[in-house]
């Protein structure tokens, strides 16, 4: 990585807004934290949150006593911003009791990725740089997105959604597809059924992957499945259980030899090496609204000293994690796929066609370039954020 070389500013404010759609009913998809570091002449720098609202805002805005946990607005406002690894020092050391895990941690990733932004943004440079150093070109120019489709109403409903969301997709130029098999309305054979009605239907002209969502709470029945989406041609299953299970991992990756993967709730970098070492993960999913992109970089960059590769959690409210995940693959080449959910394809998502409108461009081959905006290179709306500010 690489000190920034803009001319010194001083951060003037650093902000939470908490947005959500009327009559939420997916947390990760319609509310977020939006994180927003400001310096003194106006310039801002922004990030997406996800979790619980009220204590995302409270981390971020409470000051606190102790000399090692002042909080995240007494380490950061006033101070100079001439260097973003120095910020982000000082955040971490001033929130050691309360911003290493959990709830906390994800708002420091937050904080994090914005103060990214923010550099990005007055160095005149994209964050992949920052993450980088002074490199000629990205790691990565071309990603690869997937689309999940999502498990949602009666079984006969979700085929046939699933169908139809994948034909709308397919003509946008996406051929890579996850499908949720899900224990919220499919019973043990229909977690098989589903998969194979959806591949029956795209043939072997579209990749498939398969997410579970922790739905195994017996190991029998879910290596069982496991088998049988081998057989279909998926390519990864993701959470068969839950990720503490490691010596189901370990036995279900050897016993039946699908690649699997998990991290989409994992904030810090401790878990993932837990999941890599002792459940054998093969892939590991970071999210740069749940761990930042500072600490995605730094689970993708664990993972390549162990051959694993990286899937990043991007179930979002807004463009601004979709614009992180980009950063960290152009920055990462063991990034073999983003989860991607653009808002033309899925309407529920109006956070973010209204919050942040701009979506990365699809080339027509289904794949995006490395993007070259300075910063993450995603503008928020502030009047839509307003139109759905929750108070907090």
């Amino acid at each position: 990585m690489v000190e920034s070389n803009f001319a010194k500013s001083v951060i003037g404010d650093l902000r939470v807004h908490l947005v959500r759609l009327p009559g939420m009913t997916n947390v990760f998809r319609e509310e977020a934290a939006i994180v927003e570091v400001q310096t003194e002449d106006g310039v801002s720098g922004w990030a997406e949150a996800n979790g619980l609202l009220l204590a995302l805002k409270a981390h971020v805005e409470a000051d606190r006593p102790h000399p090692r946990d002042r909080g995240p607005r007494a380490a950061l406002v006033g101070q100079q911003f001439a260097d973003v690894l120095a910020a982000v020092d000082a955040l971490r050391s001033n929130t050691t009791l309360s911003g290493r895990s959990g709830l906390g941690r994800v708002a420091n990733g937050a904080i994090e990725t914005a103060l990214f932004d923010l550099a990005g943004r007055l160095d005149g440079v994209p964050a992949w740089q920052l993450l980088l150093g002074p490199a000629e070109g990205p790691e990565q120019h071309v990603i690869t997105p997937y689309i999940t489709i999502f498990n949602r109403g009666s079984y006969p409903d979700v085929v046939a959604k699933a169908k139809d969301d994948i034909d709308r997709a397919r003509s946008f130029g996406y051929r890579h597809f996850k499908i949720e098999a899900t224990s919220y309305n499919t019973d043990e054979r229909q977690a098989v059924t589903i998969v194979d009605e959806v591949r029956s239907h795209v043939g072997d002209s579209v990749t498939l992957f398969v997410d579970n969502v922790y739905r195994w709470a017996e190991y029998t029945a879910g290596a069982e499945a496991a088998k049988a989406y081998k057989s279909l041609g998926a390519e990864f299953l993701e959470d068969p259980f839950l990720p503490e299970q490691w010596e189901w991992w370990r036995r279900l990756r050897d016993e039946v030899g699908l690649p699997l993967a998990t991290g989409g709730g994992m904030e810090t970098l401790e878990r993932f090496l837990a999941q890599m070492e002792f459940a054998n993960t093969d892939i590991v999913q970071p999210g740069a609204h749940v761990a930042g992109l500072l600490g995605a970089h730094e689970v993708a960059q664990a993972a390549a000293k162990r051959a694993r590769s990286i899937t990043p959690f991007g179930v979002s409210a807004t463009t601004l994690a979709t614009g992180g995940a980009l950063h960290l693959a152009a920055a990462n080449p063991n990034v073999k796929y983003i989860e991607y959910a653009p808002a033309n394809l899925f309407r529920v998502l109006r956070l973010r066609s209204d919050v942040t409108p701009n979506e990365p461009e699809l080339r027509p081959d289904g794949t995006f370039l490395a993007p070259n905006t300075p910063g993450i290179g995603v503008d928020c709306d502030t009047d839509a954020i307003d139109k759905y500010r929750v108070s907090g």
